[in-house]
């Protein structure tokens, strides 16, 4: 049986890869998130039995290094590369306006992530960069903001005089003791997609937003929750009677009461709420759904990180049970299908581990789901399947 390199990597270089070693492989495997080549690797590739499976390839000279970057980054003026560099980096990437000369030098770049890039640096950006991910241009000399970012006292306080503060999406003004005024009379302007006013603060802030951010203007008083936001019925009622949530928004089946008082609901994600509350939510007196409503049979479970779901558990829950946003579901194999599809459903759970038997039951009663793993699976002969002949290689980087 002939020899075989296996190579698992996420940056692979084989601009020095030697025929000598080459030669001693009947087969070549590599699994890489990027290959670095030039024109005496490929044709060696062509002359060797290569088998590749990668997402990008760079064709580089051998004078240029690849370096990388993970994470949230800062890229400023002072980023300047140390000779020939290629930058790859994973993350959410904000370029500042100073950064011009130190784009250039790069011998190029792999953005995988969001970008944040001023006007006058768009074009820079473009010739150097291949981006898997978004785009947004922001005005030169503008704050970056979040992209969902509050205006209160405290945003105030700190505000500099004459500058231009920017969020790639919504700015949100809802807080009583903000003072518009105040801030038009030390130049302070915004910029954003769209921005969220509270009434009484309206005629004030108005003026200070660029023409192009389209206003929505809230009820005084309104509570604003930028995240998914799970609530029973106390949570609820302490929230007021206007209410803004900007991910998912998921009740419990005492919430009816206070649900029908509310005067104002928006929700940006999706709703989850028991079939019970369905007259509850139709009496708020004004809504805002840009997600989907689900109405969930049953009991409805939440965000729970681990479950076991057993007779004695359905057996509480005569009515049924729903799940949603759980991270690990498992059946136990004492359940059967009938019972599966007559009282659970699953919403977005990560992972389901069941019995094969009853996998089609659980893929019936789930949407959004991460995947099923079936419990009785039988195990592999060996995790990668190599024979004796095959020499493994798994590193975050490699050199061939």
């Amino acid at each position: 049986m002939g020899k075989k390199l296996v190579i698992d990597t996420m940056f692979c270089d084989l601009r020095k890869m030697q025929e000598s070693t080459l030669a001693q492989y009947d087969s070549i495997r590599i699994s890489a998130m990027i290959v670095m080549t030039n024109a005496r690797a490929r044709e060696l590739m062509s002359r060797y039995p290569f088998e590749m499976d990668c997402m990008h390839t760079l064709d580089l000279d051998d004078e240029t290094t690849l370096n990388t970057l993970n994470g949230k980054t800062l890229f400023t003026g002072r980023n300047t590369p140390n000779g020939r560099q290629y930058l790859v980096v994973n993350g959410m990437m904000t370029i500042t306006p100073d950064a011009g000369d130190a784009l250039r030098q790069y011998m190029g770049m792999m953005i995988n992530g969001m970008v944040y890039c001023p006007d006058s640096l768009a074009t820079v950006l473009a010739s150097k960069a291949a981006v898997n991910g978004k785009v947004e241009t922001y005005p030169d000399g503008a704050v970056v903001l979040r992209s969902n970012a509050v205006l209160d006292r405290a945003f105030a306080l700190r505000a500099e005089p004459g500058r231009l503060y920017w969020a790639a999406k919504r700015l949100i003004a809802v807080d009583s003791a903000l003072d518009g005024e105040e801030l038009a009379a030390r130049g302070v302007r915004f910029a954003a997609r769209e921005a969220y006013l509270a009434e009484s603060l309206a005629e004030s802030l108005a003026p200070l937003f660029d023409p192009d951010t389209q206003l929505t203007i809230l009820p005084d008083g309104v509570t604003v929750e930028q995240d998914d936001l799970t609530l029973n019925g106390t949570a609820l009622r302490r929230l007021g009677d206007s209410l803004v949530v900007l991910g998912d928004l998921r009740l419990t089946e005492d919430c009816a009461e206070a649900l029908s008082n509310l005067e104002y609901l928006q929700v940006e994600g999706d709703i989850y709420l028991p079939e019970s509350l369905a007259d509850a939510l139709d009496a708020v007196t004004e809504t805002l759904f840009d997600g989907e409503v689900h109405y969930l049979a049953g009991k409805p479970l939440y965000g729970k990180m681990e479950l076991t779901v057993d007779q004695s558990l359905l057996d509480a829950f005569p009515d049924g049970l729903t799940l949603v946003d759980c991270k690990s579901v498992t059946l136990a194999a004492s359940l059967t299908s009938a019972a599966v599809l007559e009282h659970l459903a699953f919403y977005d759970c990560k992972d389901i581990t069941c019995p094969a038997a009853l996998e089609s039951a659980v893929r019936a009663v789930s949407t959004g789901v991460g995947g099923v793993t079936l419990s009785d699976a039988p195990e592999e002969a060996g995790a990668s399947g190599d024979d004796a002949g095959t020499q493994r290689i798994d590193a975050m980087s490699y050199v061939l």
